[in-house]
């Protein structure tokens, strides 16, 4: 992979596959999906990536207007994930914002690698997205390659107030309701930086197939939670059944294992920095 083109730069996980690949040299174009007012902590994010002549903003209609043929080994990436888990998913259903995904894909089939990272809830049963569901299938029919990145509950810096460990996090620095949400996956999760490298190792094979990540731990949020001494009366647990995964994907489990110690460490560090700067 020489290049990549992320949908929601500003993202969570997003955001940091744009800065893992940023460290490797590689040339990023980031797309907004939504005005740039409505991202919280911009100017923080913009901050830590720096200034990076590998990387390239644009919004929607600018990507539009400077679409042109792909270079060979061209990712585009699209972090459904992180719509998800924001309930903001409904911007799939814009025809403007699919369209011109569609329209990349079908004029460069034999160049772009499509990524979709993914909610592992996707492969439960009781799963009920139609907004997603719908455009899996318009943009899995068009191009050539495409990769499927299932994620687990995703913790670490940046991670947003949807998540119960970020509430009980930044709880202390802002009014929240402590409150586990029905869409966060309680059933495993994984620290940010140990899934990155895993995500990019996918990435950057190019080969096409469905792939679920796992920690390889057992009850591996329960004892996240148990770490942030989080109440039991906090942890409902989701209203998901258990995946059900066909012989088409592929379990990876992450090649790191951060400590829960250090990990949560850093993002209770990551918090802080973030809240004492608006004090």
């Amino acid at each position: 992979m020489d290049k990549a083109i992320l949908f929601g730069l500003f993202d969570f996980v997003n955001f940091h596959i744009c800065k893992s690949l940023l460290n490797k040299g590689l040339e990023v174009t980031g797309i907004h999906l939504a005005e740039t007012g409505q991202i919280e902590f911009l100017e923080e994010k913009r901050l830590e990536v720096g200034r990076n002549a590998n990387l390239i903003e644009q919004s929607l209609s600018e990507w539009g207007i400077d679409q042109e043929k792909s270079t060979p080994n061209t990712s585009l990436i699209i972090s459904i994930y992180d719509l998800f888990m924001s309930k903001k998913e409904q911007i799939l259903e814009d025809g403007n914002v699919t369209k011109q995904m569609v329209q990349y894909l079908e004029g460069n089939r034999n160049e772009v690698n499509n990524v979709l990272i993914l909610p592992v809830q996707i492969l439960t049963s009781t799963f009920r997205g139609k907004e997603i569901e719908g455009f899996l299938d318009l943009i899995k029919g068009v191009g050539n390659n495409t990769q499927s990145i299932y994620l687990p509950a995703v913790y670490g810096p940046w991670q947003s107030n949807t998540f119960l460990f970020q509430k009980v996090l930044s709880s202390k620095y802002q009014e929240i309701e402590i409150t586990t949400d029905e869409r966060e996956w309680s059933n495993d999760v994984l620290f940010i930086n140990d899934a990155l490298e895993s995500i990019v190792d996918i990435i950057e094979t190019g080969e096409p197939g469905s792939f679920v990540l796992e920690s390889g731990q057992k009850n591996q949020w329960l004892r996240c939670a148990d770490h942030l001494n989080i109440a039991e009366n906090h942890r409902a647990k989701n209203g998901y059944e258990s995946l059900d995964l066909n012989s088409d994907i592929v379990k990876v489990s992450v090649k790191k294992g951060t400590s829960l110690k250090k990990s949560i460490q850093e993002q209770k560090d990551h918090v802080q920095r973030l809240y004492a700067n608006q004090l």
